[in-house]
Parts: C-alpha cells; structure tokens; sequence
C-alpha cells in the first residue's frame, strides 16, 4: 500500500480549497510592468537622461477548466517617451505593448503564441512549461483570494516568485506563468524587473468566440523566432534582451548604436 505524504504546503492547499468556494471560469485584468533602461551611444547619449526607465500595460487573462487566453486589454497605457519631442529633434515615439496573445489547452498541456515584431505576426507552438515551482508556504490575500507563493530558480540564477489561488482550481495564468494547483495573480520576476499584478477578477463564463486558438501568423519554433529578432536587431544596431512573455526576463537593458 502506498503512503501519502501530506506536506505543511499540501495540507494548505487542502484548507484553502475546503474554505473557500471555488471558481473555475472567469476573466482577470493585469497591470504588467517590465523595467528596463536605454542606452543611446553617439550623438544621441545626451537624450538617455530623459528616457524612460519602464513600460507598463494593461492586460486581461479569459479563461475556463479547458483554457485560458492572455492578451492586451481594452484598456490601454500609453507612454510618451518625452526626451524625443519638442526642441529635442522634433521627434516623437510612442511606446505601446505589442499585440500579443497567449493561448493555453490545459487540457492537452499545450501552449500557442501569437506574437508581434516589427509590425509582424508569427505563431509559436510548444508544450505547457514543466511544473518545478517550489511551493513556500507563505500566504497573502489577493483581490479578497488567498494565494500561496511559489517560487523558482533558471539556469542563469534569476528567481521567479508567483502568487497563485487554490480557491481558483484553474492551472492557467498571465502569459508562460501557469502550470500550479490554482491561477497566478501575482508575478514577480528578477527582483521586480517584471512585475503582474491582478487589478481585478471577474466571475462570468468567457465568451467562446474569445477562447479561440490564435491562428494569424507565420508558424515558426521558439528558437526561430528568437533568431529573427536578434538579426533583426543585429541589423538596426540594437543590442538587448526581447524575449517573449513568460521567458523570466523581460527586457532589462537595450543599447542603440548610432
């Protein structure tokens, strides 16, 4: 016969679904922060002081017990990126979240990205991300939700900390940040690089015209896709970090070469 070991983090789990009602369809508004800095070389460096040191959207996360969709939100941050306008050259640039969309079959454990990048669509397939979170025991209310942290480790030591509910039995989450006993809420990547926090959680049946595979785009692997961007990069004398969602990155520094 088998034992049945129930950890302290287990028997949390136990409380807090026993506790509380669960929720299992519903919608989710998300502010997403990725901190970063720019750095101009040439005649340009003298513009770096007024550059901004983040950007921030507005995301939403629809989903059920089969599926979940993460994508921009109809409400919109945009952030002027101030040291270009005006007597500084007259330019002006507009920083605004790419239209990306996430979609998860939690029930084949498979993800589809659509992604945008340089005014163009691709499509990337790929199996959900393994389930090595390392569940704390640590608690908090979120939105009137107990959560519980989890927390994880990559190869190049940057820490990952996530804030997920039991009481909202759903494996899904905002972008790649999912595949744990009940919804992220919250995320918190590289010391608040790249931030998710939950503004709200709405408990209605998603539209099924919404829950849809994203199917706009060329279809090309993750590490395709990666290499598209870094030559593309190469070519316009960018260096920097664009991964995608949920890489556990973000984009820290971008350098602009004249």
């Amino acid at each position: 016969m088998k034992r049945i070991i129930l950890t302290p983090a287990i028997l949390l789990l136990a409380g807090m679904l026993f506790t509380f009602g669960q929720v299992t369809t519903g919608t989710v508004e998300y502010e997403e922060v990725i901190k970063f800095e720019i750095k101009l070389e040439g005649e340009m460096k003298a513009m770096m002081r007024d550059m901004p040191k983040e950007r921030k959207a507005n995301q939403v996360l629809y989903f059920n017990e089969e599926s979940s969709l993460y994508t921009k939100s109809e409400i919109t941050v945009e952030q002027d990126m101030t040291g270009f306008s005006g007597e500084r050259r007259g330019r002006g640039m507009r920083m605004n979240a790419p239209h990306n969309i996430v979609y998860t079959d939690l029930e084949k454990q498979e993800i589809v990205e659509q992604r945008e990048f340089m005014t163009r669509m691709f499509l990337i397939n790929q199996e959900m991300p393994k389930s090595d979170w390392k569940i704390t025991g640590q608690q908090k209310m979120i939105l009137d939700y107990p959560c519980m942290e989890a927390t994880k480790i990559d190869t190049a030591g940057v820490v990952t900390s996530v804030w997920f509910s039991p009481s909202i039995p759903v494996q899904g989450g905002p972008a790649l940040f999912c595949n744990l006993p009940g919804l992220v809420l919250e995320v918190n990547v590289n010391d608040s690089s790249h931030v998710i926090t939950a503004q709200s959680v709405t408990v209605e049946e998603p539209n099924q015209d919404i829950l849809k595979k994203p199917r706009e785009g060329k279809k090309v692997t993750q590490e395709e896709f990666e290499q598209i961007v870094k030559e593309k990069m190469e070519e316009m004398g960018i260096e920097g970090d664009m991964r995608g969602p949920g890489s556990g990155r973000g984009m820290h520094m971008i350098r602009i070469h004249q």
